[in-house]
């Protein structure tokens, strides 16, 4: 009988357990180094007002926090430290990590952890968190990513300081950059496709929307690519707040991916005129479609490189499509720069068409297009154009 009232009462325990799980996550955690009466704070990654979750004073190096959510979510943990000796970057600590509402654990080492600020020389190692299983599978992808992505992250910072950091960009130069390109390329397609891969593969998690996420901002992405993300997710996720925004990105994404034609709008000349994009175009051959802005200085920077494009390629056509509210300021910087080629503007700025329309989100943002308007590269500035018309126009060489 004692047996039985044992293992009954066990049982009860396991379900209390349970319910207690599902009520809300527990992170216990454990620091090492000097963090005694550190402020812990948690909250939603993806909340734009950061409104603080959980809080806790870090005391004989553990600390604990609470809360639920409704689904497995992307938080930000962020440790301030109060040793005074260290500088205001290296004080605030910060990592990103699933939640999920189940007991968890969240050990790391202050002299290591990763900062809220990025400092370049510091040697940092990851958290180690127990008890989510999406953490888990994030971090399972994450490590099957870091090669390539470290590989292309190098190259491209190489690319750069041969490329941007010369004073004059001579043949050797460009032809250098232009090998590299083609490694980078390479590169950005491993990540692409496997990214892909995983979408494919757990679509049910939520791991998966966010590397969809991710993919958004992808320039190689083509408008079969959207179509098969958001076929491949919406069994899972049509309905949800999160998916909504996903798809709505990746609408505005078809409309400028590529295989797209470039959409068609109204912009203003510098005489006050309007002329629809597509009546700019040319005839034949391509044409760089390049938005830009007067206070945007990489965007300036790149038009002396765009100059000797025009003289290179003489068929060659570019377009550029200031995103200035300020009428003057525009027409200014075109009088101090005195760029040969179409000089056009949004009338509305970069939070009007250039947004709603392009999904113009920052500039520069150049795309690569045929006489028809069909986008045949994203992203083409410096080396990635560079390569391109090489290959393009390798005949008129």
């Amino acid at each position: 009988m004692k047996k039985y009232l044992f293992l009954a009462v066990m049982a009860l325990l396991a379900v209390a357990c349970k319910q207690k799980a599902s009520d809300g996550f527990v992170i216990d955690g454990k620091l090492t180094g000097n963090v005694e009466n550190a402020v812990v704070k948690i909250f939603d990654a993806a909340d734009p007002t950061m409104t603080v979750v959980d809080s806790a004073v870090v005391k004989e190096g553990k600390f604990q926090l609470k809360g639920k959510v409704d689904e497995p979510t992307m938080f930000q943990l962020t440790i301030d430290l109060p040793d005074a000796s260290l500088s205001e970057q290296e004080r605030t600590l910060a990592y990103a990590f699933y939640v999920e509402n189940a007991p968890m654990t969240f050990t790391a080492d202050a002299a290591t952890m990763p900062t809220l600020f990025y400092i370049p020389d510091r040697k940092t190692v990851d958290p180690v968190i127990t008890g989510s299983p999406t953490q888990e599978l994030n971090e399972k992808f994450n490590a099957q990513m870091a090669d390539k992505e470290n590989r292309l992250s190098e190259l491209s910072e190489k690319q750069a300081s041969v490329y941007y950091s010369a004073e004059e960009r001579t043949d050797s130069i460009i032809a250098e950059a232009v090998r590299m390109e083609s490694e980078i390329e390479a590169l950005r397609k491993e990540c692409n496709d496997a990214r892909l891969d995983f979408i494919r593969k757990n679509a049910a998690s939520i791991v998966a929307l966010d590397q969809a996420g991710i993919l958004v901002y992808a320039d190689e992405l083509t408008t079969a690519d959207v179509d098969e993300i958001l076929k491949v997710l919406e069994p899972s996720w049509k309905g949800k707040a999160r998916y909504d925004l996903l798809v709505q990105q990746m609408t505005t994404k078809k409309n400028m991916a590529l295989g797209s034609v470039i959409p068609d709008a109204d912009f203003s000349t510098t005489d006050g005129k309007t002329v629809k994009l597509h009546d700019v175009l040319p005839k034949e051959g391509y044409a760089l479609v390049e938005f830009w802005a007067s206070w945007c200085s990489p965007c300036r920077a790149e038009i002396p490189h765009l100059k000797q494009i025009v003289s290179k390629y003489p068929a060659f056509h570019i377009i550029s499509l200031s995103v200035d509210d300020d009428d003057a300021a525009w027409k200014k910087a075109l009088d101090q720069d005195k760029p040969s080629w179409t000089q056009l503007r949004c009338p509305d700025g970069i939070q009007g068409m250039a947004n709603k329309v392009y999904g113009i989100m920052g500039v520069p943002a150049c795309f690569l297009v045929d006489s028809e308007g069909k986008i045949v590269r994203v992203g083409a500035r410096g080396p990635v154009l560079d390569m391109m018309l090489s290959q393009l126009y390798a005949s008129n060489k």
